[in-house]
């Protein structure tokens, strides 16, 4: 953001010509319309804090000047936007064939200066002048005109209705002779039926470029503080445009997923049940290994312990002496023991377990 001191001075030079000259189309006293545009630069300058963007200074003081000018036109002409009328709803049988005498004996099928439309509207009284000028030379609906002047919308129709008569009346009198030349082009838009679109046109253009010189300078009070305005700067544009950009971002991916749910989910839990998996055939790998180690290391110590046994017991038979009888019996048990152990000898322990590919065969 950077902070921006406006050169009110130089504002007041470059669009006083335009904004007089769209102020003159409704106050035809021109020292009058002047006070107003200067009055509307002290009141922008007062409240320059509701400038958003330097860019828009001119439309911003264009809508001053017009609510000025129209402020000025109610005061002076007090009631008559509404009690003038004698009926506020048009008459629909009037209206058509006041356009229906429009289409045949369009008045703008002839070509008129720019002078010359102005004497048109200044000949309108102030509150059929305002309608005009907010309807056709400043793109305003009959519903946003109601907000403006404060009046119902079929007020609003029935001042254009009457200010387009008005107008027409006003140049055929005054203007149009056997000399005058007609617009092609307006002859075909009447023809096709798109006389309605004359009004708009013709006004707009011709006032497009309207200018009034002020006479006088435009001298900035004392008493009034000009403030620097902030106005939003390029990187804060661009921060602004990153942020957009990754939304759209967001919003393209978010989309993808929301659409096709099943093959992305899908493919993502197939893999993580087929890692699931693995990791639990590792697991019992690991534990039968564990398992079959423990099984081995237990059947070699009982093996180591009944062989001890038999050395000990061989032992305590010869250092014993007996009677023949005790050491045949003796004998007869050695040799019992010892075919015992040959029989026992042709038993085979047999752990089998499939670890990595191998088999393990132990045997005593």
């Amino acid at each position: 953001m950077s902070q921006t001191k406006l050169n009110w001075q130089k504002i007041y030079l470059d669009h006083s010509p335009k904004l007089l000259g769209i102020c003159r189309r409704y106050i035809a006293d021109l020292p009058t319309a002047e006070d107003i545009v200067q009055d509307s630069f002290i009141t922008a300058m007062q409240k320059n804090y509701q400038l958003k963007d330097e860019k828009a200074v001119f439309g911003w003081l264009k809508k001053i000047v017009v609510n000025n000018a129209l402020q000025v036109i109610r005061k002076t002409t007090k009631d008559t936007f509404i009690t003038t009328e004698t009926s506020e709803i048009p008459d629909i049988y009037t209206e058509m064939n006041t356009a229906a005498f429009d289409e045949k004996k369009n008045i703008l099928a002839y070509d008129f200066t720019q002078e010359e439309l102005l004497k048109s509207i200044d000949n309108l009284a102030p509150h059929h002048k305002s309608v005009f000028n907010l309807y056709y030379l400043e793109n305003y609906s009959h519903a946003e005109i109601s907000g403006i002047l404060e009046i119902p919308v079929n007020t609003s129709k029935s001042h254009l209705m009457r200010a387009k008569k008005s107008v027409q009346n006003y140049l055929l009198t005054h203007f149009v002779n056997k000399e005058s030349s007609k617009n092609k082009t307006a002859q075909l838009l009447i023809f096709l039926g798109f006389g309605g679109l004359l009004w708009a046109q013709t006004f707009q253009s011709k006032f497009s470029d309207f200018t009034v010189s002020p006479s006088q300078n435009f001298e900035i009070p004392s008493d009034i503080m000009v403030n620097n305005i902030t106005f939003s700067s390029a990187h804060h544009h661009w921060k602004q445009k990153a942020i957009i950009a990754c939304a759209f971002f967001i919003i393209i991916v978010g989309s993808i997923f929301f659409f096709n749910p099943k093959k992305n989910w899908g493919a993502i839990n197939h893999s993580d049940s087929q890692n699931l998996n693995l990791t639990e055939k590792i697991a019992d790998n690991h534990q039968s290994n564990i398992k079959n180690k423990n099984a081995v290391k237990k059947s070699l110590e009982s093996n180591q312990t009944e062989e001890k046994s038999d050395k000990k017991f061989s032992i305590d038979l010869s250092k014993e002496k007996q009677p023949n009888k005790t050491k045949n019996l003796v004998s007869s048990k050695i040799i019992n023991k010892k075919d015992s152990a040959k029989t026992t000898a042709h038993k085979v322990i047999v752990v089998k377990k499939i670890i990595q590919r191998d088999t393990i065969y132990i045997e005593r």
